[in-house]
């Protein structure tokens, strides 16, 4: 236990003051001795010790990222739970936070951050969340590609050229706003790429969407098997920006927000963001979008 001595503080005394760092202003104090100032100086330190001591044991602020099975971002069965996750966690994690990964259904998801059971999810721009959300700098690329049977011999030439063609895309995903919007497609919905590549290949539609990545992904994996009956359409349906969306009501918003964006432009510098994408086997992008 440490025992404060009695002095005196002379509030006229900037000397005194200073020498203090202000605590005889604090304590209420009149005046202070030689004596008692030298006790006082061991006695700041000793609670400045303390002080030290508790703040460095405070333990950080968890931060709940919240995302479907969407390999190579967002999985539990992956290294890092998947390389957005390992991206976002190392980030915020230099700049003191922790990041907990919570792997729900992606419209569970979009709900959780509505609603303040998660804080976070790593998404793309769409004026669907702007009311209730706040992004990060982007600090990836998706591109969008479409997917057909082998056989077939679509060309994609703006949405007109998907009028008369059935497609299904992944449900609660904001491809664009454009394309979820236009009430002429002929649009299903399936629970991820793998049930809509079964879709494709089965004939009950011709194109599925999907991240290149993504679909490269499953294709290696579970639809080894039948890879050979698909193909990307030649070019890409667009490119889209992939951020960190955090909840717009979260008390520490714009410090996340400035700390992610600041720690991930920092590890492009130092190198650790492309020893990321190769310890996910992914070729490294030049720059951050």
């Amino acid at each position: 236990m440490v025992l404060l001595p009695r002095f005196r503080c002379s509030p006229t005394s900037d000397e005194t003051l200073a020498s203090t760092g202000g605590l005889c202003a604090l304590i209420g104090a009149d005046s202070v001795s030689p004596e008692e100032r030298e006790n006082l100086t061991g006695t700041r330190r000793v609670i400045g010790l303390i002080l030290l001591l508790a703040s460095a044991s405070l333990p950080a602020e968890v931060l709940r990222l919240a995302g479907n099975v969407w390999p190579p971002y967002t999985d539990r069965s992956l290294p890092g739970e998947g390389l957005s996750v390992e991206l976002i966690r190392t980030a915020l994690g230099r700049g003191g936070y922790q990041v907990e990964y919570i792997e729900v259904p992606w419209e569970r998801a979009l709900l959780g951050v509505r609603n303040g059971s998660y804080d976070m999810i790593n998404g793309w721009p769409t004026v669907k969340r702007v009311d209730y959300t706040l992004s990060s700098r982007p600090f990836l690329s998706n591109r969008m590609r479409w997917v057909q049977r082998r056989e077939s011999n679509f060309r994609y030439d703006g949405l007109d050229s998907l009028v008369g063609h059935p497609i299904v895309l992944s449900r609660g995903y904001m491809y664009s706003d454009e394309l979820n919007e236009d009430t002429r497609l002929q649009k299903g919905y399936a629970a991820n790429f793998v049930q809509a590549a079964k879709m494709v290949i089965a004939g009950r539609v011709d194109l599925t969407l999907e991240d290149e990545r993504t679909a490269l992904f499953h294709l290696e994996r579970e639809l080894g098997h039948e890879r050979d009956a698909l193909r990307f359409v030649p070019g890409e349906f667009r490119r889209v920006e992939l951020s960190l969306v955090v909840r717009s009501d979260h008390p520490r918003l714009s410090d996340v927000i400035a700390t992610f964006n600041r720690e991930i432009a920092a590890m492009v510098e130092d190198g650790s963001y492309a020893m990321i994408f190769v310890r996910h086997g992914m070729p490294v992008p030049a720059a951050l979008p």
